[in-house]
């Protein structure tokens, strides 16, 4: 299990990378932990050790922020374990956040056309009468020219 959260982070830090236009130089990365349930058995602080290495290491100054909304309580823990272990350039990064402080960062963040398609997707994770299917559906990214595409390919 502690390796598939560092394997999964840092896949989805090079799907990031690879999906940053032309000219980008860093990201805001988005860990959006609405409805997130932890059980004991995840409240092992190694993973979040070994992935803050990855941000000082591999990952430096490609991230300009991570971004973690609606962290559970649980979390909460883990976090307070490990922030002492993380690299100051890490801490400096972490914002913590509620639903409506990302909502108004990520508006002087991101212009106001990206700012309102993550607030859309934040907004769907919290509808339950959307299926995960047809969320993805309304998931882009943005292309080398810069132009929105879709995230999954439609069928």
């Amino acid at each position: 299990p502690y390796s598939q959260f560092r394997d999964q982070q840092v896949v989805t830090m090079l799907h990031a990378i690879d999906n940053m236009p032309g000219g980008a130089g860093a990201a805001i990365q988005i860990c959006d932990l609405h409805g997130m349930h932890l059980r004991m058995a995840d409240l092992n602080p190694a993973p979040l050790v070994e992935w803050a290495r990855s941000q000082e290491n591999y990952f430096a100054g490609m991230m300009l922020e991570v971004i973690v909304i609606d962290m559970p309580r649980m979390a909460s823990y883990l976090k307070e374990a490990v922030w002492p272990l993380m690299p100051a350039g890490v801490k400096q990064r972490i914002k913590f956040m509620s639903l409506q402080q990302a909502k108004e960062h990520l508006e002087t963040a991101c212009d106001a056309e990206v700012a309102g398609r993550i607030a859309e997707v934040m907004e769907q994770n919290r509808d339950c009468s959307i299926s995960l299917e047809e969320r993805q559906q309304t998931w882009t990214r943005v292309d080398q020219s810069g132009t929105p595409v879709p995230m999954v390919a439609q069928s």
